[in-house]
């Protein structure tokens, strides 16, 4: 019996010592069973492929080749031809690489499974056209550094698949000098997507100048924006003062909330974007300034420019690569991770030892977060400092059982769900299957592969729940 737990014991330490081994691999690399599911794989072949790792882990490379995730599939073909099978392949992203299946046999010479690793054509000095190898480095360096990043950065988690097609967006914009603009709902974190792309630029050694629009007195927004001269005006300094504009010069000025921008300093500051000249108050002289601009609103300014709130060219001239940053309740897979970073940097601050238990990440992870990353963190400090007393409520529990008595009351009615669990879940399949073919604009292939279900199997669907339609 002993035998038998230490056998089971190495082999879960080899399963996870092989997980660590693939993940810390440069380049792609998947384990499939003889029918091309998809069994084993590392974070790398997911970003080249445009997926989260929880989607790849339970897809068929055969779908993945007939929704175009890639050309080709030399998995199938190593099955089917007993042998290892290798060539170019190409990407959903555009990225080309060289790609090689190896069968493993059983003792009676069947194919149970394949191992499939790809490397840069480079490596193995394949013939590829100079825009082709080019493209191809591009897009290595940048879905590299992405693996690296989200499996190590400290101050964004990229848990989710929304999160980490922001960080590639955002990687890709902070090669450029672009005006970008942040959109989101306050708390998800736009500050510091706006310091990751200044230090992840080329002016990262210079100035990140951040100004959070609606903390200025309104009669201060110019003079702190643009600066004054000395005697400009009764109460200036003496010597006059260097505007936020010339403190960003030749790095970057992040501006939140912009849409509390005073109309009238609106015209002033789309000026400054078209001619990147400013003059203090009381100077007759434009001084040429070079920044790159990041605004952010958790506003919608498009609605506000409709509504006369917000100059349309000021607009126009900010929403030049804009970039959305989800709120949390769409990005669940974050909240563990993150809650967990925070939780450990309270431990360390306050010198305990709190840790949470399955209940409390139930509560984290069935609460909607209307502040999102802000309420967590400040949640999760709630609840370290609880604990340094005996006796005191636990916090974080209440919060998030208040939300749900909230809507426990009325959720249910609204969804017209009644009966008996069977039947409450045939009714939400039937309901969620036809919101998903609505929204997919009828494409029976693009709907089946967001509700991670096999074209025929849809098929199937869609004619029991037309029959169950016709009999009512």
């Amino acid at each position: 019996m002993k035998g038998a737990k230490k056998v089971s014991a190495s082999y879960e330490l080899a399963q996870e010592n092989l997980k660590q081994i693939f993940n810390n691999l440069p380049h792609t690399i998947f384990v499939t069973d003889k029918y091309g599911n998809i069994l084993l794989s590392n974070t790398t072949t997911a970003l080249t492929l445009d997926m989260s790792i929880d989607r790849l882990l339970t897809s068929n490379v055969r779908d993945l080749v007939n929704n175009e995730f890639y050309n080709k599939s030399y998995a199938l073909e190593a099955v089917e031809k007993k042998c290892e099978q290798s060539g170019m392949l190409r990407t959903k992203l555009g990225i080309v690489h060289y790609s090689r299946s190896t069968p493993v046999f059983d003792d009676k010479g069947e194919v149970i499974l394949v191992v499939t690793y790809g490397i840069p054509p480079a490596a193995q000095a394949l013939p590829v056209s100079h825009e082709e190898q080019e493209q191809n480095s591009r897009r290595t360096r940048e879905i590299e550094y992405l693996r690296r990043y989200v499996l190590e950065t400290e101050t964004i988690v990229a848990e989710s698949k929304e999160m980490k097609q922001v960080l590639l967006e955002t990687h890709n914009v902070a090669q450029v000098d672009s005006t970008v603009l942040l959109l989101g709902e306050s708390g998800t974190g736009k500050e510091i997507l706006a310091k990751y792309i200044h230090r992840h630029s080329k002016r990262s050694e210079k100035a990140f100048i951040a100004v959070n629009c609606a903390n200025l007195p309104e009669n201060l927004v110019e003079s702190e924006l643009f600066g004054y001269e000395k005697g400009a005006f009764t109460g200036a300094r003496a010597e006059g003062k260097v505007g936020l504009f010339e403190a960003a010069h030749q790095g970057t000025l992040f501006l939140d909330e912009i849409a509390e921008l005073p109309f009238l300093l609106q015209a002033k500051l789309l000026r400054v974007l078209e001619t990147y000249e400013v003059r203090r108050i009381g100077s007759n002289m434009d001084r040429k300034m070079d920044f790159r601009l990041i605004a952010a609103t958790n506003k919608d300014l498009g609605k506000m420019v409709a509504e006369g709130k917000f100059r349309s060219d000021l607009y126009y001239r900010l929403n030049v690569i804009p970039i959305v940053i989800p709120p949390l309740r769409e990005r669940p897979e974050d909240v563990a991770t993150l809650a967990l970073r925070f939780l450990d940097y309270f431990n360390k601050k306050y010198g305990l030892e709190v840790e949470f238990d399955a209940e409390t990440f139930t509560a984290l992870q069935s609460y909607k977060w209307p502040g999102n990353v802000r309420e967590l963190r400040s949640t999760v400090e709630r609840k370290v400092i609880s604990s340094m007393q005996a006796g005191q409520p636990d916090l974080l529990a209440f919060d998030a059982i208040s939300q749900e008595n909230e809507y426990k009351h009325n959720i249910f009615s609204l969804l017209g769900l009644n009966g008996t669990l069977r039947e409450v879940v045939k009714t939400v399949e039937r309901k969620y299957i036809q919101h998903i073919v609505k929204e997919c604009g009828g494409k029976i292939g693009k709907a089946a592969e967001r509700l991670g279900i096999y074209r025929t199997v849809l098929y199937r669907k869609l004619k029991e729940i037309e029959r169950q339609q016709d009999g009512e």
